[in-house]
């Protein structure tokens, strides 16, 4: 074989060729580098007959000392018997075809190797349908890999064999001083026992370094960008009396309309005070902010979001708040309306669905400087968009954005101070490292004043009980939210759709109350329109679609049935229900499936009658989801981890992340010569990386 390395096409390998390759392409194995990186699920040992126990898998060497075949009214049946003079093993092929006829010839005398579950059946102790490997793989431990369709185990371990054999260097990653001291083994090693090792402990220790050294490098690329963001800023003046105008004014409304507790006045929690002196802190520093707020639905960061906004436009900076939706910055524009032309602050919306000439006008307007506060979509990210004077920037929902609309928001304004916020909960731990280039502050306290939350789970036959719970609870004067998937009716999902269930609810069961539809299609006035009606009570029960998962808040209603909650995802329900629970009173959330659902679907829903704190939610929907999915690597512009599990191995992310931020801390350019290989190693493999992480 020629000479090959980790970057050689896979199909050169020995046994691959080119149509093997489509099939190693399916599981996203394109080099050498990639296969030898494909981790066994699981591992099987090479035994003795005479020691096979039942039901566990083994492989088995032996000569063929009978082959026979008999039919039966199932079909034919080929059974072959090996021995290895220690015992005697059946294999057993049922259905047998003409092709797996063909394709099974045994010979007298002939040496196999089987692998497969053991079995007793009348011959003694069997495999049915086994795995026959005539080649031989000279190894004690075996792998168990992931697999496509048309690959068997023995194309991929022959193929991982020859790779090994062949690379005449397999190029160190890690300095000697982090194998040293973690005691680990080398790359070449570790390669070696991960696949094919002679003890089991071999396997975990060479888990341990890969694993170890992906985080490692992960933590890296966070430490760098974590550094590079750090800049000089504006270094905003202490205190902001626009602020404390704004929370007197907040406060005494809040007394006049909202407040349960019967004339005490409004109050910041610990939490909220606690996050607003770290974001003030900041402010007031020579360097730019880069900060994530999390906080649970209902938690009261928007509050803290204003008070900081207005520390900006206290020492003359404009302001730049970018929702997901056009409802959610409407509804941003609104509460921020009923205040900041009152305090002398100039506030506009800028929205995709505004007319040409609207648009125009407020594009002016905020290049000429005559705006403080910009509250907007996506078409704040517009070319033709220029402040005169931004310095400060809030992201809603962060998680809701791309990375190259995040990037382009900051490149309006390289030096301003940044605040993502996201209702999203996420373990600390993990968070500093999806994360890892912000500072992250947590509200990790409820207000008060929110009333208590039933979240009860139902199959669809019981649809009319939950009406009359509905129904009581629009006698009382209260409103409701009734949650579906889709908008139309799907001819392949056989779902219930907002618009032909609007119809039937407002012509049947709610014809006594007003009843309107919303859903994501609907152009920006008609939504207004919709959702100002409902925030004032004129419409009673809310048909709507995932539209309202976010930022929507009218304190009044105190119901959400949400149908075919099966299709929803753990977060998106918590989303959802975090809608409810805005006001004083008790509030309910149903969740309405059908009866026969996953048994994932069924574990979330019963998740969601059981807790109400967003981070033990998220905890669980880590633990359903796994971390690719859940933080969207791909759009966090995080290489991702294809050996590494940061859920279930804290303690190795944390260390690798320690030793990270320590060496780039004492060695910001790795010049030193003992960081050679790191510097090599990184920046071979994500130098594109560190420019899309600066807004990941």
């Amino acid at each position: 074989m020629s000479f090959i390395s980790l970057d050689t096409d896979v199909q050169y390998l020995k046994g691959v060729g080119p149509w093997r390759k489509k099939l190693f392409n399916k599981m996203e194995i394109y080099t050498i580098e990639d296969l030898l990186f494909l981790v066994p699920r699981r591992y099987i040992m090479k035994k003795r007959i005479k020691d096979l126990k039942l039901d566990e898998e083994a492989k088995v060497n032996g000569r063929v000392i009978g082959v026979s075949t008999r039919r039966t009214f199932k079909g034919n049946i080929l059974e072959v018997i090996i021995s290895d003079g220690t015992g005697n093993l059946a294999l057993a092929f049922y259905n047998l075809t003409p092709a797996l006829k063909r394709r099974l010839k045994f010979e007298w005398g002939e040496e196999v190797g089987a692998e497969g579950k053991v079995t007793l059946t009348k011959n003694g102790l069997s495999f049915i349908h086994p795995s026959i490997d005539r080649q031989g793989i000279d190894s004690k431990i075996l792998p168990v890999y992931p697999l496509t369709e048309y690959l068997h185990q023995n194309d991929i371990r022959k193929a991982v064999k020859n790779a090994i054999s062949n690379l005449e260097s397999i190029e160190e990653t890690l300095p000697s001083y982090i194998i040293e001291q973690e005691k680990f083994p080398a790359k070449r090693e570790g390669i070696e026992n991960l696949h094919f090792p002679q003890e089991f402990h071999y396997t975990i220790k060479a888990k341990q370094r890969f694993e170890f050294e992906e985080l490692f490098y992960l933590e890296l690329l966070i430490a760098l960008q974590k550094r590079r963001a750090r800049k000089k800023g504006i270094g905003f003046k202490k205190g902001s009396s626009l602020a404390r105008k704004f929370f007197d004014a907040f406060t005494k409304d809040f007394q006049v309309r909202d407040n349960p507790l019967q004339g005490e006045p409004f109050e910041l929690t610990k939490a909220q005070i606690r996050v607003l002196t770290e974001i003030y802190r900041d402010m007031e520093s020579s360097y730019t902010m880069h900060r994530l707020l999390q906080g649970d639905v209902g938690s009261g960061k928007t509050i803290v979001a204003v008070l900081s906004m207005l520390k900006a436009v206290d020492s003359n900076y404009q302001v730049a708040f970018m929702a997901p939706t056009e409802i959610l910055a409407e509804q941003h524009y609104l509460l921020l309306k009923g205040y900041l032309p009152k305090i002398g602050v100039r506030l506009k919306l800028l929205i995709g669905s505004l007319k040409p000439n609207e648009k125009r006008e407020i594009k002016k307007e905020i290049e000429n400087g005559e705006c403080d506060v910009i509250v907007g979509t996506h078409a704040l990210l517009e070319e033709d968009v220029k402040f005169k004077n931004l310095g400060f920037i809030i992201i809603d929902e962060q998680h809701k954005f791309g990375v190259m609309q995040r990037l382009r928001l900051r490149g309006k304004s390289p030096n301003c101070d940044f605040l993502i916020m996201t209702a999203t909960p996420i373990p600390r731990s993990l968070s500093l490292t999806i994360y890892g280039d912000l500072d992250v502050s947590v509200i990790d306290e409820m207000p008060p004043q929110t009333g208590k939350i039933i979240t009860k789970w139902i199959g669809e036959r019981d649809i009319t009980k939950v009406w009359e719970l509905v129904k009581d609870e629009l006698n009382k004067e209260r409103q409701c939210y009734i949650v579906y998937p889709l908008i139309e009716e799907s001819e392949k999902l056989d779902l219930k759709a907002a618009e032909n269930e609007y119809e039937l609810l407002r012509k049947s069961t709610f014809k006594d109350y007003k009843v309107a539809l919303i859903h994501g299609r609907m152009k920006g006035k008609e939504k207004e329109k919709v959702m100002s009606n409902f925030r004032k009570g004129k419409i009673r029960v809310l048909v709507a679609t995932t539209v309202i998962e976010v930022g929507v808040d009218v304190p009044n209603a105190t119901c959400m049935v949400i149908e075919h909650s099966e299709r929803f995802g753990l977060a998106e329900l918590h989303q959802l229900r975090g809608r409810l629970r805005r006001g004083k009173d008790q509030s309910y959330c149903i969740l309405v499936s059908g009866y026969k659902i996953s048994d994932i679907a069924r574990e979330r829903l019963l998740v969601l009658t059981k807790e109400t704190d967003g981070f033990k939610i998220a905890e669980k929907d880590l633990q359903f989801r796994g971390p690719g999915e859940f933080f969207g690597t791909k759009q966090s512009g995080l290489p991702e981890l294809k050996i590494a599990d940061p859920i279930s191995n804290i303690k190795a992310l944390t260390k690798a992340r320690n030793l990270a931020f320590r060496i780039i801390d004492e060695d910001p350019s790795l010049k030193k010569d003992e960081n050679k290989i790191i510097k090599d190693t990184f920046f071979r493999k994500y130098r594109d990386k560190l420019s899309l992480i600066s807004a990941g």
